[in-house]
């Protein structure tokens, strides 16, 4: 599993968005994304409204960061059309 670090690209700050709000879509489908932006609004004391989406954003981009480890880039994100 590849570490992560504090400093990111925008392109895989973008990536791991992604990958996040996918994985979200795939387990809770009839969920708005309002629901979700709710959870992730940041309190007073700077932490989330709902502690595990920080968890679970730093589980996307360790997907990211891993598949462009292994496969040189992540591919999850790429227009499938057919």
């Amino acid at each position: 599993m590849t570490e992560y670090s504090d400093k990111i690209t925008v392109e895989q700050a973008y990536l791991a968005a992604y990958e996040y709000l996918l994985r979200r879509w795939e387990y809770l489908p009839e969920r708005l994304i309002a629901d979700k932006l709710s959870d992730m609004s940041l309190l007073n004391d700077g932490g989330s409204a709902d502690p595990a989406c920080k968890h679970e954003f730093i589980e996307a981009l360790r997907a990211v960061l891993d598949a462009e480890a292994k496969l040189g880039r992540y591919t999850r994100a790429d227009l499938k059309l057919g």
